[in-house]
C-alpha cells in the first residue's frame, strides 16, 4: 500500500529516525521507505489533517491499471498551496488564474472535469 508524500514531514516515529539520521518525506516522494512497514496508527495519523499542522501529510496512491478517482473539494481542501498549483498544471491550467485557495480549488476541479470529458470516448451517431 504506497503513499503519496502531499507535506514535507519528518518521520518520527520510524524506528530508523534520530537526531543524527532523520528520517524526511519530501512532497511526492513515496511513503513508507522500503523496509518499513509503519502500523495503522500511523497511517491514519498521516493521511488525516493533523490537529497542530493543520495539513495532511500522504495519500493513497492509486494501484496501476484503475481509473484515477477526481478529487473532490474536500480532497484538494487537504493540500497546500503548492500541492494544489502543482495539481493545476498537471491539469494543464495555469496556477496565476486563481487569486486565493477558493479560486484554486474551483480550477482544480474545472480542470478534472475537462480532462475526464476529454478523455471519455464520444459517441458514435
Amino acid at each position: 500500500m504506497p503513499f503519496k508524500v502531499l507535506n514535507f514531514f519528518r518521520d518520527t516515529k520510524d524506528p530508523q529516525d534520530s537526531e543524527q539520521n532523520k528520517v524526511i518525506y519530501e512532497v511526492g516522494h513515496e511513503y513508507p521507505r522500503k523496509g518499513y512497514q509503519p502500523p495503522e496508527e500511523r497511517i491514519a495519523e498521516l493521511t488525516k489533517k493533523h490537529p497542530k499542522y493543520k495539513r495532511v501529510f500522504i495519500e493513497e496512491v492509486q494501484p496501476e491499471g484503475e481509473e484515477p478517482k477526481l478529487l473532490t473539494q474536500a480532497d484538494i481542501k487537504k493540500m497546500n498551496k503548492g500541492p494544489q498549483e502543482e495539481l493545476i498544471k498537471e491539469l494543464n491550467g495555469d496556477p496565476n488564474e486563481a487569486k486565493n485557495e477558493e479560486e484554486r480549488i474551483a480550477l482544480i476541479i474545472k480542470l478534472q472535469e475537462k480532462s475526464e470529458s476529454d478523455t471519455q470516448p464520444s459517441p458514435e451517431q
